[in-house]
């Protein structure tokens, strides 16, 4: 994020900042993931959006939502995350954010 920070544009820093956000679910640390998932979200979700980036912004929100303890919003983003990556047609990006929702905490019921 440093590096992105000094040379990087708009859409750098909120991929940086959604790796952060990613990473600090994955620790189990809600806050700090808020944080930075709320610094990428504008980007990454808005319409402007590659469909692979948005998919995987929904794919780091529901990560967060878990951490965070936020069930409701969890399975939303994670349904969200499984319907757009499926629906990529580029089958090695699809591969690639298969691979990420694996890795992912699967909603309760």
């Amino acid at each position: 994020m440093y590096f992105w920070n000094i040379v990087g544009n708009a859409n750098n820093k909120a991929h940086a900042a959604q790796l952060l956000a990613h990473v600090y679910a994955s620790l189990k640390l809600p806050n700090p993931a808020a944080h930075y998932l709320a610094k990428s979200q504008p980007i990454l979700m808005a319409e402007a959006a590659e469909p692979w980036e948005r998919a995987l912004a929904h794919a780091v929100a529901a990560n967060v939502a878990s951490a965070a303890g936020q069930a409701a919003k969890h399975a939303e983003h994670y349904r969200f995350a499984v319907e757009q990556v499926a629906a990529l047609p580029d089958a090695e990006e699809r591969a690639i954010l298969e691979a990420t929702v694996r890795v992912l905490p699967v909603p309760v019921g």
